[in-house]
């Protein structure tokens, strides 16, 4: 006979399936990830345009794609991608990511013919500012976004030698810096530097 208690509901939980305005008040949010996200892919696009001769032509025609899921380690997210280029073996992709109840990040991800391409402009760069905020992906798994010490550690950490060890002997890069939700009313401001900030490590 099936347990009855694993279907029951708390005090809590009665509460809030009895309250219809916290699930459109999560999809008027969402919606607003929407609309912040389409208002950054021409912020986007004009960084790429300054220097649009250093650039691969598979990046400069890239087309944005916005997608959104429920389940990221239980919670809902969207994720801009923007530009994006993805096959087998190479990947450029600047990701912007909002997940419910932790953050915003920005992220550089680079594997194949865009790791060699950029990592040696990558590691002069990022050994030369140093900067507190931007963290590198210390993970061997590529698709995982959180930013707890098994998945991303503090760029800071590494010294030069660690870090150009790092760089040379991962299938791919993953830079990315992240937002806190309660900056959510500057990220007019936030966003269009963060993405300066992780394309100046290509030189850009």
């Amino acid at each position: 006979m099936p347990d009855l208690t694993k279907i029951m509901l708390s005090p809590q939980q009665l509460i809030i399936v009895e309250d219809a305005s916290w699930v459109l008040t999560k999809q008027e949010i969402i919606k607003k990830v929407y609309e912040l996200f389409h208002s950054q892919i021409p912020v986007i696009g004009q960084l790429f345009m300054r220097h649009k001769d250093d650039w691969p032509a598979a990046l400069l025609s890239a087309v944005p794609k916005i997608s959104r899921g429920e389940n990221y380690r239980n919670l809902p997210y969207a994720i801009l991608d923007y530009p994006a280029v993805f096959d087998k073996e190479n990947i450029f992709a600047l990701r912007t990511m909002f997940w419910w109840g932790n953050f915003f990040s920005i992220t550089l991800h680079l594997s194949g013919r865009f790791k060699e391409l950029y990592q040696k402009g990558i590691m002069g760069n990022m050994a030369k500012n140093g900067e507190e905020d931007l963290y590198i992906c210390v993970n061997n798994k590529a698709w995982e976004h959180h930013f707890e010490p098994v998945n991303y550690i503090p760029l800071y950490s590494l010294n030069p030698e660690e870090l150009e060890s790092h760089i040379q002997t991962k299938e791919f890069l993953k830079i990315a810096l992240k937002i806190n939700l309660n900056q959510w009313n500057e990220l007019e401001g936030l966003l269009p530097a963060a993405y300066n900030k992780v394309l100046q490590l290509l030189g850009s």
